[in-house]
């Protein structure tokens, strides 16, 4: 009896040792688990889906100016509830616009799709838009945390319809991803993101 007492305490030293030597590999494979990206492509336009204006927007001046697309479409309906405090009243996608507008990205480059709450929703109208539109290949840019979500959601309808997709992510200007345990925020990013894929697994 103590021989097994012994074993198993060896095992789950063992357990714990490989644990610790491996942290950082295993700490790190919770945010590569979420990033699905392409390579930068030109594309006919480009989307931003709503949510994190500031990195997602500076992320697409960076391929605006690289000259991979010509056209950036800000998608979102939700408001942007932090700035009610200072009682402005807006949409998450008019934030996006104006950072773009900010980094000298010219108006008739910009468009504004007012719709969409969440990210299956920002697919079904990204689709309609596209197929109104004639489009034939599109660059979806999202937090680089979303993507792999992104291309669960969008890739099999767009291609399903004919449309070429390239997924884009944003680096998080607030956190390193692939250090995300170091910083609070980082944490709670992937945290969410994996409460999100989990639940889109379930549901859809």
């Amino acid at each position: 009896m103590l021989r097994k007492l012994l074993f198993v305490l060896f095992l789950l030293l063992l357990v714990v040792a490989g644990l610790y030597l491996f942290r950082t590999s295993i700490l790190r494979s919770f945010a590569t688990g979420l990033i699905e990206e392409d390579s930068l492509q030109r594309t006919e336009a480009l989307f931003i889906l709503s949510g994190g204006g500031y990195d997602r927007g500076n992320e697409a001046v960076r391929v605006f100016n690289a000259g991979y697309v010509s056209k950036i479409i800000c998608t979102g309906g939700n408001s942007v509830m932090e700035l009610c405090a200072l009682d402005i009243d807006t949409l998450e996608s008019y934030m996006t616009a104006s950072n773009l507008r900010q980094h000298g990205v010219p108006d008739s480059c910009v468009e504004v799709i007012r719709n969409g709450t969440s990210t299956r929703e920002e697919a079904k109208i990204i689709l309609d838009y596209c197929l109104r539109n004639k489009l034939q290949k599109v660059m979806v840019l999202s937090s680089r945390l979303h993507t792999h979500r992104v291309n669960k959601v969008f890739r099999k309808k767009m291609e399903e319809a004919g449309i070429a997709l390239v997924v884009h992510g944003a680096p998080s200007s607030g956190f390193k991803e692939l250090e995300w345990w170091k910083d609070e925020n980082g944490m709670i990013a992937v945290n969410n993101e994996w409460l999100k894929t989990v639940y889109y697994w379930w549901k859809y």
